[in-house]
């Protein structure tokens, strides 16, 4: 094994425990590292897995998980966790469900991770080889891993050897994995994950072990998150789901494995919820209050003053606009854009703001309005975009002061005064784009018309 597979750890266990009992605990530890480098030095995440496998009944053999990430960014919590089918050969009915979330300079990475049961067992003997896809797997040979007699798999591509797995030889359980992962432009990095534990669990055990799970699994379900959401964040709707499900998962899941990740979905709603209350009240203090005086630099050079929203209904979209990292779902510009569109001819004026500190940095300015501009460009917008460092947002109140995200939205209405003040994504319907927002501008134009 390279040497960036960390080291084994003892492993106390029973003799086959997967093939003598009804489920069993696992326990796994791994990182990924930067390739060539000291494994010491090299890891950029470290994570751990833990897993309840139940045997029986063969019509519902399942794989109870979550994953704990440290380092190089992580999933939120409504995607730390899960439930996982297996069929008559133990091959998972979800595949990559597990994965691990991995930030490369500023752009989300999903890693995969092996389910720890694997459906090929009884393909492992000396020398055995099949394809699946474009992958070539070869077994190479039985090694000792601790206590584990383990078969050596090995699967290459055209590229070469991509994975390196040992399978326990008397179950089909995953002992240890490296594997090449290739992120950004190339830049080689090393996988590794090594079974720590394994125990035996009877089906009382496995039943409290697992108390907490439906609940968590409808809780997951409720909030509707899409399969590659990379925001932690959840809007209100969704902390309230989760707030009151809070007092049952903490009591189902005390005690237990699950207890952990419970305990860590308390403290991310109470602290979201925290910010909620901040940003709403920061909302309050400036609805209804007079807009700050305020001009807009434009990235083709053109500036509008102040004279050119009086009377006018203004738009305002602070956001990060750079074309990378470019994250879904992209400030939802493109609805936007739509919007901009629709209502132009009725006097409503929408304009993008870039948000970066490195507008007020000489020596970074150029790469930071290219960037802005390439994206404008990508995404073909046809409304205005606005540069600022952060004085501009800092006069509207910058929620990001209380741990907040953007994007912002401020609408101001023809009298001068601010009408909406949003923080966050809307709740979007494809049919209906930003039907909020709208709602707002349509109610402005509509009491600017009776006025007239």
């Amino acid at each position: 094994m390279s040497a960036c597979l960390l080291p084994f750890l003892a492993l106390p266990i029973l003799a086959n425990p997967f093939n003598e009992s009804p489920a069993v605990e696992l326990r796994y530890t791994g990182a990924l590292s930067k390739a060539g480098q000291a494994a010491d030095g090299a890891a950029v995440k470290r994570f751990s897995l833990y897993c309840a496998v139940n045997r029986e009944p063969k019509d519902a053999r399942r794989i109870a998980w979550f994953v704990s990430e440290r380092g190089g960014g992580g999933w939120g919590w409504p995607e730390r966790f899960g439930s996982i089918g297996l069929d008559d050969q133990f091959k998972p009915a979800s595949k990559g469900a597990i994965r691990l979330l991995y930030e490369y300079e500023g752009t989300p990475i999903v890693v995969p991770l092996p389910l720890p049961i694997v459906g090929y067992a009884p393909q492992l003997k000396a020398g055995a080889t099949w394809n699946d896809g474009k992958e070539a797997w070869e077994v190479v040979k039985q090694a000792k891993v601790q206590d584990h007699n383990a078969w050596q798999v090995q699967v290459s591509t055209s590229f070469g050897r991509k994975r390196t797995l040992w399978i326990d030889a008397e179950a089909p359980i995953v002992v240890a994995l490296e594997e090449r992962v290739f992120v950004g432009q190339g830049d080689e990095h090393v996988l590794t994950m090594q079974l720590d534990a394994i125990k035996p669990l009877d089906e009382q055990q496995l039943t409290r072990d697992t108390q907490a799970l439906p609940a968590l699994l409808k809780l997951q379900s409720d909030l509707q998150r899409g399969e590659n959401e990379f925001r932690p964040e959840l809007n209100e709707a969704q902390l309230k789901s989760a707030g009151d499900a809070l007092a049952a998962l903490q009591k189902d899941s005390a005690d237990t494995p699950f207890s952990a990740l419970v305990s860590a979905i308390g403290k991310d709603v109470k602290g979201q919820l925290q910010r909620t209350d901040e940003v709403a009240r920061l909302a309050d203090k400036l609805i209804g209050k007079a807009a700050p005086a305020f001009a807009l630099n434009l990235t083709d050079k053109t500036r509008v003053d102040e004279e050119a929203f009086k009377g006018q209904i203004t738009v305002l979209h602070f956001w990060e606009y750079q074309n990378e990292p470019l994250v879904e779902p992209y400030g939802q510009v493109g609805y936007l854009d739509f919007l901009s569109g629709k209502r132009r001819k009725l006097g409503v004026q929408i304009y993008g703001v870039a948000v970066d500190g490195r507008l007020g940095d000489d020596q970074a300015f150029s790469p930071a309005l290219k960037s802005i501009q390439r994206l404008k460009q990508f995404m073909n917008l046809s409304y205005g975009i606005a540069v600022d460092d952060g004085k501009l947002i800092a006069k509207f109140g910058d929620p990001r002061k209380y741990g907040a995200k953007l994007p912002l939205w401020v609408v101001i209405g023809p009298d001068g005064r601010i009408a909406h003040y949003h923080t966050g994504f809307y709740k979007i319907n494809p049919d209906e784009g930003l039907q909020q927002l709208d709602e707002v501008l349509v109610k402005l134009i509509r009491e600017q018309k009776k006025k007239e």
